[in-house]
């Protein structure tokens, strides 16, 4: 940065003589002339001959303007890279979700709101609930979007809708034609589920662990929803899932989804999060405003 000194002498190179610097900064025509005395001071030179028609610098007051110059620019910028730093921070909104919600729900959420809001920047970080939440309260993400049986400490529910756990299969499973099921009707056909730590999976281990007979065919594991959706969507397996995270296949008719008669399985809700303690920036308040609104009852109908 400048030092006091360094920028009356370059107003003084801009305006041509001390008066006109003095009334450009608003200060003292002597003041200006005793940061000018101490810079020629310390450089040993005069940088300015005085003449009648106003200051001209001498070729010492050249090489100094010039370096003036140079830290008045990288200043400059680096002020410029400071502001937009903390501007990407102010309207950056940090979301956690699992990856069905991300890939599924949250694209033209996200892609509505930033189309009337152009200045914003989304952060998506794909995981499973108890780490949303986790991240939530750390203060490393702002906004959870995430199934839950119970958010804990720490979480304000700001809104949830009840999702519940549906039997997901293509339409010439043995079991589609009915009206429900129950998980021992699963039991004899392979199953394809999620890894640990997803809501899903806890309440099918749960369940699982409570009942008699012979063990689930769990076939196909994986920590990728986009591939379980695979394997089920070829017929090789049933997949437990809430319904809406695949309202697509679901719609096009590529997949049925069948209630779970377990009471259980309908206790799920896919929640919007924030932290209890966090005070967040009016642009992302207004971004949970807006997600709420488009997860309501009717948003669809509205939109469409």
């Amino acid at each position: 940065m400048l030092s006091t000194a360094h920028r009356y002498f370059l107003e003084v190179v801009r305006a041509g003589s001390i008066k006109d610097a003095a009334a450009a900064l608003h200060v003292a025509p002597s003041a200006i002339s005793r940061q000018i005395a101490k810079l020629e001071e310390g450089c040993g030179a005069a940088l300015f001959e005085r003449r009648p028609h106003g200051m001209e610098l001498t070729r010492a007051g050249e090489m100094l303007a010039d370096y003036a110059r140079r830290v008045a620019m990288d200043a400059e910028h680096v002020l410029r890279d400071i502001r937009s730093l903390r501007h990407a921070e102010l309207t950056t909104i940090r979301i956690g979700s699992n990856e069905a919600v991300a890939r599924n729900v949250l694209p033209p959420i996200l892609g509505a709101y930033r189309s009337r809001n152009p200045g914003v920047a989304f952060q998506v970080h794909v995981a499973s609930p108890g780490v949303v939440t986790q991240r939530l309260r750390d203060g490393s993400i702002d906004v959870g979007l995430a199934f839950s049986l119970n958010a804990g400490s720490g979480i304000d529910v700001r809104y949830e809708i009840v999702s519940p756990v549906r039997a997901i299969m293509v339409p010439g499973h043995p079991l589609a034609g009915r009206g429900s099921v129950s998980l021992e009707d699963l039991r004899q056909y392979p199953i394809a589920l999620t890894d640990s730590g997803t809501t899903v999976r806890l309440l099918f281990d749960s369940s699982a662990a409570g009942s008699d007979g012979p063990p689930f065919d769990v076939a196909y594991s994986s920590n990728s929803s986009s591939v379980i959706r695979a394997v089920v969507e070829a017929g090789h397996a049933v997949t437990l899932a809430g319904e809406i995270t695949l309202a697509e296949p679901l719609r096009s008719g590529a997949l049925v989804a069948l209630a779970l008669q377990q009471p259980i399985f309908a206790e799920r809700t896919l929640q919007v999060q924030t932290a209890s303690h966090a005070q967040l920036p009016e642009t992302t308040d207004a971004f949970v405003l807006h997600l709420i609104e488009a997860l309501s009852p009717g948003a669809h109908q509205r939109h469409s």
